[in-house]
């Protein structure tokens, strides 16, 4: 006993079997990526350092900008490593310092440049600072 079948059930069943093939790999190459920052270490940043403020991306990685309450500003490394400090001044002027009267850290950023400070005071004067604090420019607010 012999049995036949024809080119077109076995060419349907083939592209069938393609068909649940090409899904199974689509769906494979579809899963969600994971794409970590850095390799899953855990660091200690000292609550000292204040709020986070803002993360930076830059050439040696993320980094964190915290301040504290009197507005000393820290720039720390995704592995909770201390990379640079500022310091804020009142009245005489302190290499590297801030004055106080800029008011609070609000972001920073990074650009071709350099790092840049924002800072906005209780008038809502918004400057835009170096690192080296030089005043870049400022927006009053009315």
């Amino acid at each position: 006993m012999t049995i036949h079948i024809g080119n077109k059930p076995l060419l349907t069943a083939a592209a069938v079997m393609l068909f649940a093939a090409g899904c199974m790999v689509g769906a494979h190459l579809r899963a969600p990526q994971v794409v970590r920052a850095a390799s899953p270490n855990d660091g200690v940043v000292p609550k000292s350092y204040g709020h986070l403020v803002s993360a930076i991306a830059d050439r040696i990685g993320t980094g964190l900008v915290f301040e504290d309450q009197s507005g000393v500003i820290r720039f720390v490394s995704i592995t909770g490593m201390k990379e640079g400090q500022l310091n804020r001044y009142d009245q005489t002027p302190t290499k590297g310092g801030i004055p106080k009267s800029y008011g609070h850290l609000v972001a920073a950023v990074v650009n071709g440049k350099g790092t840049g400070l924002i800072f906005e005071d209780s008038d809502g004067v918004i400057r835009f600072v170096t690192i080296t604090g030089e005043t870049e420019g400022e927006l009053r607010r009315e």
